[in-house]
């Protein structure tokens, strides 16, 4: 079963002003670490909150829990100092599945 990952990140005013460049940087200085991990399954969609511009959240696929538990543990040491310096507050992240809603009403 894959995952989705939901990870929020929690801007500061100036970067929330430039969202995209801000997110573009961490994920430049994050990225690698990543797409080199064992348990990576696609790239991420970056999503900015309409009414709080500070708040960007991250929605990526990921092969287990457990792997990305194994990723945060190397990741971490990459990111608290872009959080010390972007962010109000640590990151939060939510293990997520998807469930089998049918979408297609054609039956009737």
């Amino acid at each position: 079963m894959t995952f989705t990952i939901v990870e929020t990140w929690y801007l500061t005013d100036e970067a929330a002003q430039d969202a995209t460049r801000t997110m573009q940087i961490i994920d430049d200085a994050i990225g690698e670490n990543a797409h080199h991990h064992p348990g990576w399954n696609g790239h991420a969609t970056f999503l900015q909150d309409l009414r709080e511009p500070n708040v960007v959240t991250w929605v990526y696929p990921w092969r287990s829990k457990q792997d990305h538990v194994s990723l945060l543990e190397t990741e971490e040491p990459l990111v608290q100092p872009l959080i010390d310096k972007y962010c109000t507050k640590p990151r939060t992240i939510r293990y997520t599945k998807e469930l089998p809603v049918e979408v297609e009403h054609d039956h009737h």
